[in-house]
């Protein structure tokens, strides 16, 4: 028995210390079941296109690293999907979310904007999330740039030496990044001004 306990934590620690080298591939997504009424939803029904979203981030090709127990960089994580698509969808969802339409040709705005951070860090046994986003609203009829503001969201939890505790890390900032763009006062009084 006392064998059998041993093998069980020898086979533990290869386990976890052999997870921190592995490519993390997340799916991290702004869940429908997140997305509630807010005060975007005061604004009239509008016709919206979500354009380009530009990645301006120093390393495209990752979101982070897992760090070893001396705080040295392992395994890359990444996302299933390509960085400026998460944020369109989820800035998308929030829009449809509050009684906003998609219009192709019948438009009345459009979403751009570039993505300056989206990373997470581990220190310790902490895991921050940052996501950072400049918006630009664009008048769909002339073309002209309604209003350009930078949202963030940033979430600090324990993910735990496991996968999905760093995409929960990462989509709670990711909620809270397009929670703060739909209750910007500035953002909803551009809105209504159409």
């Amino acid at each position: 028995m006392k064998r059998l306990s041993i093998a069980i934590i020898i086979f533990t620690i290869f386990t976890i210390s052999g997870c921190q080298y592995m490519q993390a591939n997340l799916n991290v997504r702004y869940a429908e079941e997140n997305a509630k009424k807010g005060p975007l939803s005061s604004v009239r029904p509008l016709h919206i296109e979500v354009g380009e979203f530009i990645d301006k981030r120093p390393e495209t090709d990752k979101i982070g690293y897992k760090r070893g127990g001396f705080g040295e960089k392992t395994g890359k994580i990444v996302t299933t999907k390509p960085v400026p698509q998460i944020v369109r969808e989820a800035i998308l969802l929030e829009f449809l979310k509050n009684g906003h339409l998609i219009g192709k040709t019948d438009k009345d705005i459009i979403l751009s904007g570039t993505i300056t951070s989206f990373w997470f860090d581990l220190q310790y046994v902490t895991g921050i999330g940052t996501i950072s986003v400049n918006l630009n609203i664009i008048d769909g009829k002339t073309g002209a740039t309604l209003l350009t503001r930078t949202y963030n969201g940033n979430y600090i939890g324990l993910p735990g030496p496991w996968d999905h505790g760093i995409m929960n890390v990462m989509n709670v900032a990711l909620e809270r990044m397009v929670q703060q763009m739909g209750a910007d006062n500035k953002l909803i009084q551009v809105l209504k001004s159409l």
